[in-house]
């Protein structure tokens, strides 16, 4: 099988793909134009198999980040389920062959240049747990058990019609509804922003928020993200007397919305945070036939606790890692160990 890196002409036909195999919205091939935001630290890989009749088997989307001294590789860094994607009705054998054929693409154009590759294996959304996937482990990826936690993990939840029926009462706790009356019999209010009108206060809350929690997010990141995929996102608002105050963003593939992001400012705390947009944002996933509702990357048991009030469940992010020289991984931490030292000494000096 021979594997080959897609051209933009074949995006359409690689969406498709995603859509038609119960991809991940976060395969989609549009995110090369948000990776590639600073194309000479980052590119975008999607590598790609057909049979002979130009039909799709397999579809691999990978980051590739050149910021330190030796590149490394990732599939895909911004969601929790990424990784390879296999054409369903394969049998077996032909899902092993097409997966080995995109390794050994990889190791055959990247070990000897790169330092490692991260990988998420993509699952399925009714899948709670999975055995390490052996056709990695025998090609000398190790697996980060994470069996007993289940962390990281993303959350999920199945989606049935009509909302108040079938999701309220069977899946939010109690205490958590009892909250969301309360709150909103306060002087808040939660719109669909279909015009974007909040855009730019939504990410402003993200950006402080994420700085809160020791991460830097970049304002042209996000909005690139908004203007590429415009037709596939809603923006859910908590408005305090006309003021936005916290807000949640989901991304929408055929079958599953995806919470991406759920951002805040302080006062917000006084209203649940940011509560009442994610209820809203999954009645309306609900209302509008989709399957699934994933909550995204939970990392701690404080985040899991918190999510799992609304009833959803946990599927662990099946990591893997393969180095192609420890060497280049130990050259790249000193680098930056330098490079973090030099910046240090530059700010002290100001």
């Amino acid at each position: 099988m021979d594997v080959r890196i897609a051209s933009e002409k074949e995006k359409e036909k690689w969406n498709q793909f995603v859509d038609q195999e119960d991809g991940s919205f976060f395969q989609y091939f549009d995110w090369k134009y948000v990776y590639e935001l600073n194309t000479s630290k980052h590119r975008f890989i999607p590598l790609i198999i057909e049979n002979d009749s130009s039909e799709i088997l397999g579809i691999f989307p990978i980051e590739e980040n050149l910021q330190s001294l030796y590149g490394s590789l990732e599939s895909l860094p911004l969601g929790a389920s990424d990784g390879f994607l296999i054409k369903k009705d394969l049998i077996e054998p032909e899902k092993k062959m097409v997966i080995q054929s995109f390794l050994d693409y990889i190791d055959a154009h990247y070990s000897g240049s790169h330092s490692l590759l991260n990988l998420r294996e993509h699952l399925p959304l009714s899948e709670q747990s999975l055995p390490p996937s052996q056709i990695l482990i025998e090609n000398g990826f190790t697996w980060f058990n994470n069996a007993s936690s289940k962390l990281p993990c993303t959350h999920v939840m199945p989606l049935e019609k009509p909302f108040y029926e079938k999701i309220w009462s069977d899946l939010f706790s109690t205490k958590l509804k009892q909250r969301i009356r309360h709150v909103k019999k306060s002087n808040v209010k939660v719109i669909i922003d279909d015009d974007l009108k909040y855009k730019d206060d939504f990410i402003q809350m993200e950006i402080h928020i994420a700085k809160k929690f020791g991460s830097v997010e970049k304002k042209e990141v996000h909005e690139q993200v908004f203007r590429i995929f415009q037709k596939k996102l809603k923006l859910f608002i908590l408005l305090l007397d006309s003021k936005p105050i916290a807000g949640v963003l989901c991304y929408y593939t055929p079958k599953v919305a995806y919470q991406a992001m759920a951002p805040y400012w302080p006062i917000a705390e006084d209203y649940l945070t940011n509560t009442l947009p994610i209820c809203a944002s999954i009645r309306y996933a609900c209302d509008k036939g989709y399957q699934n509702y994933e909550m995204g990357i939970t990392s701690t048991e404080t985040l899991a606790y918190y999510k799992e009030k609304f009833g959803v469940r946990r599927i662990p992010l099946m990591m893997y890692q393969k180095e192609f020289s420890h060497f280049k991984i130990i050259a790249n931490k000193i680098a930056g160990s330098i490079i973090q030292g030099g910046k240090k000494l530059v700010d002290s000096l100001r």
